[in-house]
């Protein structure tokens, strides 16, 4: 016991392992001691009271509706650029709508006119002091045959009269000299339509005879001349005109960069030559559609000779080919941006509405949809961009030979066939109303002998 008392004395004591001692930091007491705060500082630090806290929470955003946008709302810029795409018709039917476009398109322009002027237009002018030439947008000459008195006050001094009349029996220098005094009261500078059809092509229930049809060709390559030499042919954007087999419109042609939409009605003898129709009219008529730079032609036949001739129609701007006329026309488009084709065909007679070439008496009720006017052939290497004819939709069918081409060509136009009420079975009617083969490009096109 002595000796385990003695290890006791001499042990030396050596310390446990402790936690790591925390380095406290002095904390300060908060004093108990109530101490009133500085006026200065109690609006600052003073808590709102509970009411207000919770009405923070609750702040509800007032709600503004959003207003829809509409056509006024747009800025001004926008609008001019936009009003550029509307043609003249619109453009008037648009500014009755407001004062809003009133002010901004016809009190800046004039509209259109007739030319002669209308009887109404000239008492107009008589009667103010002064007048405006506002920039005219539209151009029309109708050759109504409606009567109208020169001088309206006094109906018994001169005998009625109309403008067909007029332009009939006018002579050629009388003509130039009424166009020259006319137009010179007009700002043409802007025009953007020129519309020469006349509102009829018959005369007591016939075609226009030829010495009229020479009349108003005169009167209109008339007024060609005269807009040309005041240089606002460049300005046309669309362009309508009736034309017979002389085709007065293709000296114009080049004269017409920015045409948009050209219309053309053709109105020739029944009874041409084959020299002139071959050697004239045909070539000349290739001419201008070659020479058109407007995406949109549009051409009606109202009479022409009837012959089974293809008329090549040759163009690199064309992206919309409309025809109206006879199933006997015999378009063959080379158009390499052409991507619709409309074709309207006669169908007030049901039992006679197609005349194709060598079609049954009893197989014309009926139109032959891709022989009619237009040959859907034609189509397959000239006209790589095509997506419509005739309503038929035509651009999802791949283009490999024209014998598998064909027969996809073949079973869409079928059904369309029955869709308008056709009955025969696919063999016969592919048999009377479906090309064969493939046609062959003309040559010689738009040349003349």
């Amino acid at each position: 016991d002595l000796l385990e008392k003695d290890w006791g004395i001499d042990e030396v004591p050596t310390p446990g392992k402790s936690p790591r001692q925390q380095v406290t930091t002095p904390v300060l007491r908060r004093s108990s001691r109530k101490r009133s705060m500085p006026p200065v500082f109690s609006s600052m630090f003073t808590s709102p009271p509970p009411l207000q806290k919770k009405s923070r929470e609750h702040v509800k955003v007032p709600f503004h509706p959003v207003v829809p946008p509409t056509l006024l709302t747009l800025p001004h810029c926008a609008i001019s650029r936009l009003l550029l795409c509307l043609d003249v018709d619109s453009l008037e039917r648009l500014s009755a709508t407001c004062s809003y476009f009133d002010q901004m398109i016809a009190g800046k322009f004039l509209l259109t006119i007739s030319l002669p002027f209308p009887v109404g237009f000239i008492k107009e002018l008589m009667d103010g002091d002064s007048f405006e030439k506002k920039p005219l947008l539209k151009l029309s000459c109708k050759k109504t045959r409606d009567d109208y008195n020169t001088f309206l006050d006094i109906p018994d001094y001169s005998d009625p009269s109309s403008f067909h009349k007029l332009i009939t029996s006018i002579s050629p220098e009388m003509m130039d000299y009424l166009l020259s005094s006319q137009m010179s009261l007009l700002s043409l500078h802007k025009l953007r339509e020129l519309d020469l059809v006349p509102d009829s092509v018959k005369q007591e229930d016939r075609l226009l005879g030829q010495r009229i049809m020479d009349s108003y060709s005169n009167f209109d390559c008339s007024l060609l001349q005269h807009i040309s030499r005041l240089g606002s042919l460049r300005c046309l954007t669309r362009l309508d005109v009736l034309v017979d087999q002389n085709m007065y419109l293709e000296e114009f042609m080049t004269e017409l960069p920015n045409l948009l939409e050209l219309g053309l009605s053709i109105l020739t003898r029944p009874g041409l030559s084959k020299h002139v129709y071959l050697h004239e009219y045909i070539p000349r008529l290739e001419a201008v559609v070659a020479a058109s730079k407007a995406p949109v032609l549009k051409v009606t036949v109202v009479a022409e000779t009837r012959r089974q001739v293809s008329k090549v129609f040759k163009n690199n701007y064309v992206e919309k080919l409309v025809l109206t006329g006879p199933c006997t026309f015999n378009v063959f488009p080379v158009m390499g941006r052409l991507k619709e084709v409309v074709v309207n065909l006669e169908t007030s007679l049901p039992a006679n509405n197609c005349t194709y070439w060598k079609s049954r008496i009893d197989d014309r009720g009926l139109h032959r949809a891709g022989l009619c006017c237009v040959n859907i052939g034609a189509v397959y290497e000239n006209c790589p961009n095509l997506e419509r004819f005739m309503g038929v939709e035509v651009g999802t069918v791949r283009r490999w030979t024209f014998n598998k081409w064909n027969i996809r060509m073949k079973k869409k136009f079928y059904d369309d066939y029955l869709q308008q009420g056709g009955a025969k079975e696919m063999k016969a009617w592919a048999k009377t109303r479906w090309v064969s083969r493939c046609p062959v490009l003309p040559e010689n096109i738009g040349v003349l002998d």
